[in-house]
């Protein structure tokens, strides 16, 4: 929904297609059935100039279309692999209908071999490999700033084997990008793993952030001061340095299972990989236990928990690090209440054993504890003295280092942070 709203925004004419009958008549009107900050805003503009627009009819759709996004969702299937059912869908469908020259573009996160797979697949149904280009254009957006992420790319991405469709898709890009951007050019197969690599690194490096602050938490030392000096070595660099609860969301643990049955299938076990998934599962354990070292056994004790969504900006429950955390509590007999901005439906869904609340002080009312999941900027400016007023017990996780020691102790809380002294 981000590439096909900014690729409108940049003046091209965009058709988005949606099979789900009450989506599309939502999208029609403008409205989103998720959270993703200034998105709903840039759907609207778009709508009302007529640059973007939306169909449930595939083979219509694409229709006269130059260029066709494929960015339907790879989700793990029980083997933990990417499940490629959609897309594998979607280029039937295609292979019936799509023209000589059209190009099709797979921007969802695909394995090795996928853009190959297409072109089979096209074959298969009376088209050469060259008839139609099938390009990776792999999208490095994150959740929560997706739209000022696609038009501020720190680098795009495309693979294939037809140089003049590889320069067109280059042009759907330049035509809005108003600040040069690196354009990396390789082939299918690379292209496919460099999306994989990217992830499966960056949860490598909150898995060692967080493992870090456990260690700091052991020895006495601050694991912020730690993380600051680690970053401005521009080897390692400050992102991603921040302790939290785990890493989630829809792409990184997808992606790491992908990318560890990758190496097992071709007689490689990933062993850094493997062990950066495992340590992630031991993460969502150790906040427990940070909230069982305040309040003891959990058995009858009331919990609230601020954040559900795996980051904020976002109202994405997938791969959140609340829903096994707080199940771990819930097994061991608390009550839950929860609070989030923006995904308090998503959470009724995702978590319906605990009592979704309206408004952040409301999870504090006789409360044992106070967990903080997700890095609301608003949390910290919440009034953390009336809601410890409002408690049964003033303890106080905060799994995102949101507020400093000194501000919690102030208020009366028994403080728990990641790393911090």
């Amino acid at each position: 929904m981000v590439t096909a709203a900014g690729f409108s925004q940049f003046g091209h004419k965009v058709v988005c297609v949606e099979k789900d009958e009450r989506k599309l008549e939502a999208l029609k009107a403008g409205k989103l059935s998720f959270f993703e900050r200034d998105l709903e805003e840039l759907i609207k503009s778009n709508l009302q100039c007529s640059r973007l627009s939306f169909s449930i009819d595939l083979e219509e759709a694409v229709e006269g279309q130059q260029a066709i996004f494929v960015t339907v969702g790879t989700p793990p299937a029980e083997s933990g692999r990417a499940d490629l059912g959609a897309l594998h869908e979607v280029t039937e469908t295609l292979s019936h209908s799509i023209q000589n020259g059209q190009i099709i573009v797979l921007k969802s996160t695909v394995p090795v071999g996928t853009a190959q797979n297409v072109r089979e697949i096209l074959a298969r149904n009376g088209y050469r490999d060259r008839s139609v280009a099938v390009i990776n254009n792999p999208e490095f957006l994150r959740e929560g700033t997706a739209v000022y992420d696609f038009f501020h790319p720190q680098r795009i991405v495309i693979g294939g084997e037809s140089t003049e469709a590889i320069e067109f898709v280059k042009h759907i890009y330049r035509l809005g990008m108003t600040h040069p951007v690196p354009i990396v050019v390789t082939n299918n197969a690379t292209a496919e793993m460099i999306k994989y690599a990217s992830n499966v690194f960056l949860a490598t490096k909150i898995g060692f952030t967080n493992e870090l602050a456990g260690l700091c938490d052991l020895v006495g030392v601050n694991v912020l001061e730690v993380a600051h000096a680690m970053g401005l070595d521009p080897r390692i660099g400050p992102d991603f340095l921040n302790p939290g609860p785990g890493w989630g969301g829809s792409c990184l643990p997808k992606d790491i299972s992908e990318f560890i049955g990758m190496g097992e299938s071709r007689g490689m076990p990933l062993l850094i990989s493997k062990g950066v998934q495992e340590a992630n599962f031991r993460q969502f354990e150790s906040i427990v236990m940070r909230v069982k070292r305040l309040v003891g056994d959990l058995k009858g004790k009331q919990i609230g928990v601020l954040g559900l969504s795996f980051k904020s900006g976002t109202s994405d429950m997938r791969g959140s690090p609340a829903i096994p955390i707080i199940g771990q509590m819930i097994k061991d007999g608390a009550r839950v209440k929860g609070y989030d901005p923006a995904a308090s439906s998503e959470a009724k869904m995702a978590l319906p054993e605990i009592e979704i609340v309206s408004e952040a002080f409301k999870v504090a009312e006789n409360s044992d504890c106070i967990l903080i999941l997700t890095e609301w900027p608003e949390f910290q400016l919440l009034d953390w003295h009336g809601m410890a007023e409002r408690m049964l017990n003033r303890n106080l996780v905060d799994s995102r280092n949101l507020l400093s020691p000194e501000v919690a102790e102030q208020h009366g809380y028994r403080y728990l942070s990641m790393g911090q002294i």
